[in-house]
């Protein structure tokens, strides 16, 4: 069996924690509690591990990581920002990473558990870690920043901010802050200038120079709590798909942003989509993005595919 660690964001999934401990406790009644720093003898095989400061997560995936090696797995019971980080922390190594979703908005999980991410499902697929499916998936490097599901500029990442900005002032809002967050940017800039240069997969040069409402290039189908941009993105193809939209007004906005919500813009005449190695995005201003969730501001943005560069395993469902 493998060498296990549960990490539980104390933050994620409005106070689920013990409930997730109990499941955990019900499959491996041996497991012990750890914190960062703890020793590898206290950990034994299967050990649950709360985070206590903002850089507990990346941590203890990198303890398990020089631990165990191959024979290690780390699933995160959080949101994409702590999914974000465990990858990152486990990239380039064999140490393997999984996701039990308990988090707000869960994106990345949304892709992997075809959209079920609800508590019942989370606490469910703590049975299935016990012989999980593992195989290598891609990154992206965004910068200095890895991501595991989708980078994004523009409009949605003001929205994102707002969507934090209701999440931060109504604890309960949830998957829901990001629906309310949009009614409440309608008044926002809905275009920034970007100039984008790259290849295609089939080889042809990529030069865009003009406003655009959203940009986004990812690994993932899903963001935003539920919203699809990038509906044929796959995990471990070894590109990304790239996604802009051409400027749009209020009226504009309103008609397409239900097509994003569901994924059916594919086709739309203002929506234009590429599959992609590398890309560098420039802006003749500082450019709010954003990466898994987590806000950025730069004038130049440079994307590369890592393929292959982590481990996931899977948790295989309970057939009883």
């Amino acid at each position: 069996m493998a060498k296990i660690r549960f990490v539980l964001s104390r933050s994620a999934g409005r106070g689920r924690a013990h409930r997730l401990v109990d499941a955990i406790r019900r499959v491996y009644p041996n497991a012990t509690h750890t914190r960062v720093g703890s020793s590898r003898e206290a950990a034994g095989d299967v050990t649950i591990s709360m985070t206590y400061g903002p850089a507990d997560v990346a941590q203890l995936a990198r303890e398990w990581r020089e631990w165990h090696g191959a024979d290690g797995v780390v699933y995160v019971a959080g949101g994409d920002g702590s999914v974000s980080e465990t990858a990152s922390a486990l990239a380039g190594s064999e140490c393997a990473f999984g996701v039990i979703p308990m988090g707000s908005g869960n994106d990345f999980a949304r892709g992997l558990y075809n959209g079920d991410v609800g508590e019942r499902a989370a606490l469910a697929l703590v049975a299935g870690t016990v012989a999980p499916q593992v195989r290598p998936i891609d990154l992206l490097q965004v910068n200095d920043v890895t991501c595991v599901n989708v980078f994004s500029l523009g409009y949605d990442t003001r929205i994102l901010r707002n969507a934090m900005r209701v999440g931060r002032a109504v604890p309960f809002a949830g998957s829901l802050a990001y629906p309310i967050a949009v009614v409440g940017a309608v008044g926002m800039r809905k275009r920034d200038f970007v100039r984008v240069l790259g290849t295609d997969v089939g080889g042809e040069k990529l030069r865009i120079e003009q406003d655009v409402t959203v940009c986004a290039v990812g690994n993932g189908r899903f963001y935003g709590g539920g919203y699809q941009p990038l509906p044929e993105a796959k995990i471990d193809d070894g590109v990304a798909d790239f996604l802009y939209s051409e400027p749009v007004g209020l009226m504009g906005f309103a008609a397409v942003i239900g097509k994003y919500r569901g994924g059916s813009h594919v086709g739309d005449r203002r929506v234009h989509m590429r599959r992609v190695r590398s890309l560098v995005i420039e802006g003749e201003r500082e450019l709010l993005w954003n990466v898994d969730g987590q806000i950025h501001e730069s004038s130049r943005i440079a994307i590369h595919v890592l393929p292959g560069a982590v481990r996931l395993a899977l948790p295989t469902p309970d057939r009883s």
